[in-house]
């Protein structure tokens, strides 16, 4: 990870300039989105850098998961109907900088907030919605498992 900073909030209003990580959707969120996210309350961004260039970042956002939507497991047993979670939202790294371990740093700040998330405010899961099987797999392998009957994943935080 030489060379990187450590993960920090993007502040307010600003944007992620020069950013692709390959996938159009994560590139269009940042180049529509990450400056309006904060400000509007709907996500927080955090940013990792390469000198002056963002290597990679990743969203959180309150969330919950409707029970009903879960076909059993530990998520579902015992919760309250609307399941309070924190959401993954967005995730990626600049091509330019994958291949160096930073998807996997990027996740292990966000299990790291998601857990202060929940010790403050309370929240069952860190959930995360993979792009595709390979993502999944990505996720699988920090611990995360399928809500049965969604197309989520999540993470227990307790």
């Amino acid at each position: 990870m030489s060379g990187f900073s450590k993960p920090v909030q993007l502040a307010t209003g600003t944007g992620i300039e020069g950013f692709s990580c390959g996938d159009e959707t994560v590139d269009s969120w940042v180049r529509d989105h990450s400056a309006s996210a904060r400000k509007r309350g709907s996500a927080v961004v955090y940013v990792v850098y390469h000198e002056s260039d963002v290597a990679g970042f990743y969203t959180l956002s309150s969330h919950s998961v409707s029970r009903a939507d879960v076909c059993g497991g530990w998520f579902a047993r015992n919760a309250p109907a609307q399941v309070p979670a924190v959401l993954l939202g967005m995730m990626g790294v600049d091509e330019r900088f994958k291949g160096r371990g930073l998807g996997a740093s990027l996740l292990r700040d966000a299990i790291q907030n998601a857990l202060k998330v929940a010790a403050i405010a309370g929240a069952r899961a860190l959930i995360v919605e993979p792009a595709n099987e390979d993502a999944a797999s990505f996720y699988e392998h920090f611990g995360f498992s399928r809500l049965p009957g969604t197309s989520q994943m999540a993470l227990r935080l307790s």
